[in-house]
């Protein structure tokens, strides 16, 4: 396939810039086709039965609102990206930290592992379990009556013998007991240290170094560990 040279477009300076192309619908086209319809108006109007003062202040003043609507929509919609963009690079010095969010599955490398448990109601007895990758309990937790609000513990890696485990990931099942002797799940949340940080669209997502990635709105608290 070959091309002409002749058919290249060349910058001439000497020839005026192209018009822009408009589709009629900004604030400031309206306010134009506006004025010029009203200049019109005016000119072809009937001397026995001239345009209405008021009509025409209402009108121009309905004019007026929309472009004020157009110009604060503009402006807040500027707003909220710069609010996006703070929000983003004050997230992004989370990096490092420990994060504790809703989950079940804990990766153990080594190092303790905070978790959480979140109560509605006040219990008598508060229990979790935590199993290994082939469902065998290896670790027991019982924190006797708990009041509403989150318990939080430490994992820290060893079984219900003392000895440390495997590295690999873990499920932690929680179990709560109240008062008449209804059993619920309360939610669980497991600590991870942020990998990463990025942005989808307005959200602002977690990468966590278990491999989860959450929103930033879905992390409970941050941790010192």
């Amino acid at each position: 396939m070959s091309t002409s040279i002749s058919n290249i477009p060349v910058f001439d300076p000497s020839k005026p810039p192209a018009a822009l192309s408009s589709n009629g619908t900004s604030a400031k086209d309206l306010s134009q086709n506006f004025l010029r319809m009203l200049t019109v108006q005016l000119q072809n109007q009937d001397p026995l039965n001239p345009m209405d003062n008021a009509a025409m202040t209402a009108q121009l003043a309905a004019l007026n609102q929309v472009d004020g609507i157009n110009k604060l929509n503009t402006s807040v919609t500027s707003l909220v990206a710069q609010m996006q963009s703070a929000n983003f690079m004050n997230l992004a010095s989370s990096v490092g930290k420990t994060a504790l969010s809703s989950g079940t599955k804990a990766y153990y490398t080594g190092s303790p592992i905070s978790m959480a448990a979140k109560l509605d109601t006040s219990v008598s007895s508060l229990k979790a379990v935590i199993r290994d990758s082939n469902g065998q309990i290896v670790s027991k937790f019982d924190f006797g009556a708990a009041t509403a609000g989150v318990t939080d513990f430490i994992w820290d890696g060893a079984d219900d013998a003392g000895q440390q485990v495997a590295q690999g990931f873990y499920t932690l099942e929680l179990t709560a007991t109240d008062a008449q002797g209804k059993v619920s799940y309360p939610d669980s949340y497991v600590g991870a240290m942020v990998a990463s940080i990025g942005q989808e669209g307005s959200d602002l997502r977690v990468g966590l170094s278990d491999g989860r990635n959450i929103l930033s709105t879905d992390i409970l608290k941050w941790l010192a560990i």
